[in-house]
C-alpha cells in the first residue's frame, strides 16, 4: 500500500523530490562567480615568530633576526668561567613560526624588551652525578670523561692506570711478578658515577681540575684501588745454643757463622684514597736459604782467686802518672790515659767488692781477688758491673773517663797486698 502526502504524491517520491532540491541549492551555495573570486597567492603571505618561555607567551616579532640579535648580546655579557664554553637560550624557550597575510606585529618593541627580562642564557654541559645527583657541571663529555680520568689518577699512577686499563681488554693472563714490582688488580669508585648532557647555568660549570678537588674534597668520593705486591725480604737465620765446659760462664764462641737468606713474599693488597687498609700475604718463596748460627756458651765454673799475675787494666794507653809524691801528696797507683770511652778490664780474677761513686776518686771498682791482693779502678766513666759478681782477667769493669777529682780523662790504676798498697808497674804484665 502507497502512502501520499498533501500533494497527493506518493510519500516516498515526496522525499526524494525535496532532497534534490536541497542538494540543488546547495550546490548552487559553494559556486563562486570567476569575477568576484579573491586570488590566493602564497607569495603573498608573511611570517611572523611567536615566542614563548616556559611555556607562557611573550608576544611575536616579524623578523627573527631580532631576537637573534638579542640573544647575541646576553651571550657576549655572560662571564664564562670556563674556556670554549657553549653557550645558548635556555631550553625553555621557544620560537613557533606563522605564515600570516598581514606582517605588521603589535607592540614588537615591547616584546624584545619582555624576552630580554625573561630569557635565560644556558651552557651545554655534562652533569656528573654521584649515587644519582649531580654532583657538578663540566663543559662536555669529553671533560667529564678527563674528570674520572682525574679521579683514578688521583691514587694511582699514569703507568698503573694504563696498565690496568690494557688488562681489562685482554684475554691473556697476566705475567708473574718479580721481586719489588707492583700492579693494579682493581680500579673502582665508592659510589655510583654517571653522566649524561644537561643544560646548566654558565658560572656552575667547573673546569677539570676545579671538579675533581670538589669530588673528592667536599662530595666524598671515595676511589678503591686494589694491588698485587711482591717483595723480597731477608730470611733470618736461627741461633742454636749449645754448652761447652771448656768455657767458662758468661764466655761464648761461635762455632758456626750463621747467615741469613732471602725470601719472596706476594701481598693482596687493598687501598682506600691512597690509604691502605687492608694486605694480605698470600705466597711465600724461600729463593735463598740461611745457614743456622751455632754458638757455645760456657758452663766452667769462673775462678773467684786471682793468679796473683795482673794484666794491663785498659784497652791500650800510656802511663801518664807513676806511684810517688805529686804535688805535696802522695800518689798510690798508677795513671793510665786515653780518649774517654775506652773498655777498663779486671786485671786478675776476682769477685767485685764495691762499685760505684767513691768521692775523689769518682766512679771507682774494687775487685778482692781471694788471695790478699784487691786492685782499684777510678775516674771511671760508666761501671759495667756490680757487687759481689764475679769477674775474670779481662772482664770489661767499664769505660774510661774524668770522674771525681780528675785534670782530664785517665785511668787511676791501684794494687795492695793485705791492705799495704803495692807499686803497679812491679806486677803488671
Amino acid at each position: 500500500m502507497n502512502y501520499f502526502d498533501k500533494t497527493g504524491m506518493p510519500f516516498s517520491s515526496s522525499l526524494i523530490l525535496k532532497a534534490a532540491i536541497v542538494f540543488v541549492l546547495l550546490l548552487a551555495s559553494f559556486t563562486v562567480h570567476p569575477a568576484s573570486a579573491k586570488p590566493t597567492n602564497e607569495d603573498e603571505l608573511k611570517t611572523i615568530f611567536h615566542l614563548y618561555n616556559s611555556g607562557d607567551y611573550i608576544g611575536a616579532v616579524s623578523h627573527e633576526e631580532s631576537v637573534d640579535l638579542l640573544i647575541e648580546e646576553k651571550i657576549e655579557k655572560v662571564d664564562v668561567p670556563v674556556e670554549n664554553l657553549n653557550l645558548q637560550p635556555s631550553e625553555d624557550f621557544n620560537i613557533i613560526e606563522e605564515r600570516v597575510f598581514e606582517s605588521a606585529v603589535p607592540n614588537e618593541q615591547e616584546t624584545i624588551v619582555q624576552l630580554n627580562q625573561h630569557l635565560a642564557i644556558k651552557a651545554a654541559s655534562f652533569a656528573l652525578a654521584v649515587n644519582d645527583e649531580i654532583a657538578v657541571y663540566l663543559k662536555d663529555q669529553k671533560a667529564y670523561d678527563e674528570t674520572v680520568r682525574q679521579l683514578k689518577l688521583a691514587f694511582v699512577s699514569p703507568e698503573e692506570l694504563e696498565a690496568w686499563e690494557a688488562a681489562q681488554d685482554s684475554t691473556e693472563t697476566l705475567p708473574e711478578l718479580k721481586a719489588g714490582e707492583t700492579r693494579v688488580t682493581g680500579l673502582a669508585f665508592g659510589e655510583k658515577i654517571s653522566g649524561y648532557s644537561l643544560q646548566a647555568a654558565p658560572e656552575q660549570v667547573m673546569a677539570v681540575e676545579q671538579a675533581v678537588e670538589f669530588l673528592l674534597n667536599e662530595r666524598g668520593v671515595n676511589v678503591h684501588v686494589s694491588k698485587e705486591q711482591k717483595i723480597e725480604e731477608v730470611y733470618k737465620h736461627d741461633t742454636a745454643e749449645k754448652e761447652d765446659g771448656n768455657l767458662y760462664i758468661g764466655e761464648s764462641k761461635v762455632k758456626v757463622e750463621g747467615k741469613d737468606g732471602k725470601k719472596e713474599l706476594t701481598f693482596a693488597i687493598r687501598e682506600e684514597n691512597g690509604q691502605e687498609v687492608e694486605r694480605q700475604e698470600t705466597a711465600m718463596e724461600i729463593t735463598e736459604k740461611p745457614v743456622g748460627e751455632v754458638v757455645l756458651k760456657g758452663t766452667k765454673e769462673l775462678p773467684s782467686v786471682g793468679t796473683g799475675k795482673f794484666e794491663w787494666p785498659a784497652e791500650g794507653g800510656y802511663i801518664s802518672s807513676k806511684r810517688g809524691k805529686r804535688w805535696g801528696r802522695w800518689h798510690n797507683g798508677i795513671d793510665i790515659a786515653r780518649p774517654e770511652g775506652f773498655a777498663i778490664k779486671a786485671a786478675d780474677h776476682g769477685i767485685v767488692k764495691a762499685a760505684g761513686p767513691a768521692g775523689t776518686l769518682g766512679n771507682r771498682v774494687i775487685i778482692d781477688h781471694q788471695n790478699g791482693y784487691e786492685t782499684i779502678y777510678g775516674h771511671l766513666k760508666s761501671i759495667d758491673v756490680k757487687k759481689g759478681q764475679k769477674v775474670q782477667a779481662g772482664t770489661k769493669l767499664g769505660k774510661m773517663g774524668s770522674t771525681g777529682r780528675s785534670t782530664g780523662v785517665h785511668l787511676h790504676f791501684e794494687i795492695s797486698l793485705d791492705g799495704k798498697t803495692k807499686n803497679p808497674l812491679r806486677y803488671i804484665k
